[in-house]
């Protein structure tokens, strides 16, 4: 089946059913159907390598995050593929965690834009180096005031320090004055934000006590339960834990049965991101709930919305965060949602 054979079934020029192809915007909604009826019927392929001549373009977006052992890291990675499948884009995914220093750098010659999740970096230097050697369009997944940018980037990012305050808001309220906190490992942007917002949330509560304790990102479920051990040795011990991510708080519970303490009677535990996994552990985790795809959909649309315009301009889309109440905490019934609780 050839573009030519298309054409003549749809009773269009091979120039329209290109432009349908390569630039759908560009072509009559009611065109755009009965070509794509034709081509989906025909199971027709279009020919990647003469795509790529005929206009300069690959049609490959490059998604760049730390690790996809992490479920938030794998919703976010499906939700921009849904959105790239849909408009004929491939999507090559770069786990950095996995590959040598090296080879961290995607191949830019390859790609026709990028997203970035830039959690790993430690400074506002190495973000702006790294960024001033893309060449391609990008778009950001994090919050571009933290790293003090030279100019705003296009970027999606959470109230991820709203998400911890609420978290321990909660945690407060139920009686807790004594608190364990997990934090990723490394000093990384997002994580160092979340800490300032514990950080902030006990200075304004002298009456409380909290000790950090941090996880490696390679095998957080192993590294969660030596975190929660040491956690548990303190003089004072906590009685109400958050994580920074919810593979954190299921290590965490499995170290507390090994102890013999009970969750939530012992220990209230709340995670971050509400992954599906969140839900079915046990008990059910209480955690902050994430947009996780929807982050990942959103991040596609604006790149492609920069392809289509060419030009630069600067667009941040913030998402707020929920508390899903399960097991792991106490009094309310399971699976309720708070929004910005007190």
């Amino acid at each position: 089946m050839t573009i030519k054979e298309i054409a003549k079934l749809t009773g269009v020029s091979v120039a329209t059913v290109s432009r349908c192809i390569n630039q759908p915007d560009k072509v009559s909604p009611a065109t755009r159907d009965r070509i794509t009826q034709v081509v989906r019927r025909m199971g027709y392929v279009p020919n990647a390598s003469a795509q790529s001549l005929s206009t300069g373009q690959t049609r490959t977006i490059a998604c760049v995050v730390p690790t996809l052992s992490n479920e938030f890291f794998s919703q976010l990675v499906e939700g921009s593929q849904k959105v790239f499948s849909m408009a004929g884009y491939k999507l090559q995914i770069y786990s950095l965690n996995s590959l040598p220093p090296e080879q961290r750098k995607p191949d830019q010659q390859g790609v026709d834009g990028m997203i970035l999740y830039v959690s790993d970096f430690r400074t506002s230097k190495e973000v702006r180096d790294y960024l001033q050697s893309i060449q391609v369009p990008y778009v950001l997944i994090g919050n571009p005031d933290q790293m003090r940018l030279d100019r705003p980037p296009i970027s999606v990012y959470m109230e991820d320090y709203e998400g911890v305050q609420m978290a321990l808001r909660y945690l407060y309220a139920e009686g807790n004055r004594h608190f364990g906190v997990l934090a990723a490992s490394g000093n990384s942007f997002v994580s160092d934000h979340r800490i300032q917002a514990a950080e902030d949330f006990f200075r304004l509560h002298p009456d409380c006590t909290c000790q950090i304790e941090f996880v490696d990102y390679g095998d957080q479920l192993s590294q969660s339960l030596v975190s929660t051990a040491r956690l548990l040795a303190y003089e004072t011990r906590p009685t109400a834990m958050i994580t920074f991510n919810d593979m954190m708080a299921v290590g965490a519970i499995r170290c507390l049965k090994t102890r013999g303490l009970r969750v939530p009677e012992d220990m209230e535990i709340i995670g971050f991101d509400d992954i599906p996994l969140a839900s079915y552990v046990t008990p059910a985790l209480s955690t902050i709930a994430a947009p996780n795809r929807r982050l990942g959909e959103k991040a596609a649309e604006l790149l492609l919305r920069r392809l289509a315009c060419n030009m630069d301009f600067t667009q941040c889309v913030l998402y707020p965060v929920e508390l899903r109440l399960r097991e792991t905490t106490k009094n309310l019934a399971s699976g309720e949602v708070c929004r910005g609780f007190f």
